[in-house]
């Protein structure tokens, strides 16, 4: 008799500790989705245009198929979304001057829409179609502009204790979008 109750006082124990760990186990995980909604999924800035070639660089040769484009009485080499100027012997990966027109634009645009207007980005450069839709033109960066990544190259910025990004002469503030990802809006230009 007395085996009889010591096995069932082990047994009604093992079913409590299994029981417990179960539970702990299981608010563990929900805390830990609570955890992970809560918090912007971060990354860094320049996690996406990571595997292309790095912003400011110099290169001996242009990419074998670029097209050049002439603006204001100067050729520029768009390839891929980026434009390389020839500067010396070199071609340096630039910021896109203003006014530039390109046919097409690389599948990993960012397409947005902005008081109205629909706007693109790509690898630190911004776009609207122009009047007669045939053509992409670049344009400053608006302010309040989103979007998910930008070129390595960036700077991180103090301004009044809050932390920016400066990229060629425009500053980001990293925002928490819909999606709760993180994302970079344009707050100002130089």
């Amino acid at each position: 008799m007395k085996a009889k109750n010591l096995i069932k006082i082990l047994f009604i124990s093992i079913l409590c500790i299994s029981f417990t760990s179960v539970n702990a186990q299981s608010n563990k995980h929900k805390k830990k989705q609570q955890h992970k909604h809560q918090k912007a999924k971060r990354h860094a800035p320049h996690y996406r245009y990571s595997k292309l070639p790095r912003w400011g660089y110099s290169y001996k040769v242009a990419p074998k198929n670029a097209f050049i484009i002439k603006h204001s009485g100067i050729n520029y080499h768009y390839h891929s979304g980026i434009y390389y100027k020839k500067i010396g012997a070199n071609y340096k990966i630039i910021k896109a001057p203003v006014g530039i027109r390109v046919r097409s634009l690389p599948e990993g645009r960012v397409k947005f829409v902005l008081r109205g207007r629909k706007y693109f980005y790509y690898y630190g450069s911004f776009y609207i179609k122009s009047d007669d839709d045939t053509e992409f033109v670049t344009i400053a960066p608006p302010k309040g502009a989103q979007v998910d990544a930008l070129p390595d190259g960036y700077k991180n910025v103090e301004i009044n204790g809050a932390e920016f990004y400066e990229f060629e002469g425009t500053y980001y503030k990293a925002i928490t979008n819909k999606s709760n990802e993180e994302w970079y809006e344009v707050v100002g230009v130089k």
